[in-house]
């Protein structure tokens, strides 16, 4: 068994125990072939339920030592429709994003292969115990996928200033704004990589990240739409 078998078990044993793990030193190259094993077996396990694009701003990339975004795979069941959702792990960030889902998208059918648009909350998680992390670490660990709340119903061009509260206090404000250039940019950016998607895609943080626990309470607010939800 390879090293990077090795590893993707132990990121999918905390994650099927819902535990932390102190975090590993690999290069970007044994960090993606962990991502394709580990990945994989989530999928097997509970089935493959879309993409999520990580570090779209100038903010992100920095932090995290990336001088390109990211992607992971989301299963099903990290896909919430409930404003009540459960935080699996120890470490949970919050994060508005427009949500689209995806009816066997190609780069030549997009976009009238989108069924919904969708302002969502994406809860990412690491298996690491600490956030102090570099992107080949994010990339092994399915770049943090965790959670997923789809959200309310959208029309594009979405320019609205979103509002992010935290039990009551704002902690964020901002319109979609990416790397790239718009959030149709951003998913055609995911399409070019994995040429086909069949599923929801979480298009990357627009207002955040800010750290979240179980019991907080997550309000977003624009000039259209106002939504809670409630973290378990």
């Amino acid at each position: 068994m390879s090293l990077e078998d090795v590893l993707a078990q132990t990121l999918y044993k905390a994650y099927r125990e819902r535990k932390s793990i102190k975090p590993f030193e690999v290069n970007m190259a044994q960090a993606k072939r962990v991502f394709n094993v580990f990945s994989s077996m989530l999928v097997q396990s509970e089935g493959f339920g879309g993409y999520k694009i990580s570090l779209t701003t100038e903010e992100t990339l920095k932090r995290f030592g990336s001088t390109e975004p990211l992607y992971g795979i989301l299963t099903k069941p990290m896909i919430e429709t409930d404003s009540e959702v459960e935080l699996w792990f120890e470490n949970h960030m919050a994060e508005v994003e427009i949500v689209f889902e995806m009816d066997h998208c190609t780069v030549e059918s997009y976009p009238t292969c989108v069924k919904g648009v969708y302002l969502g909350v994406e809860l990412p998680a690491t298996r690491f115990d600490t956030w102090n992390l570099k992107a080949y670490q994010i990339v092994a660990d399915d770049s943090a996928a965790g959670r997923l709340f789809v959200g309310e119903s959208i029309k594009l061009p979405f320019n609205e200033e979103v509002e992010l509260y935290l039990n009551g206090h704002k902690v964020g404000k901002g319109r979609p704004r990416y790397v790239y250039g718009t959030v149709d940019d951003m998913v055609k950016w995911l399409l070019r990589r994995v040429g086909y998607i069949n599923g929801y895609v979480s298009s990357g943080v627009f207002v955040g990240p800010t750290d979240v626990k179980k019991g907080d309470r997550l309000r977003v607010k624009s000039g259209s739409l106002e939504y809670e939800v409630r973290l378990v």
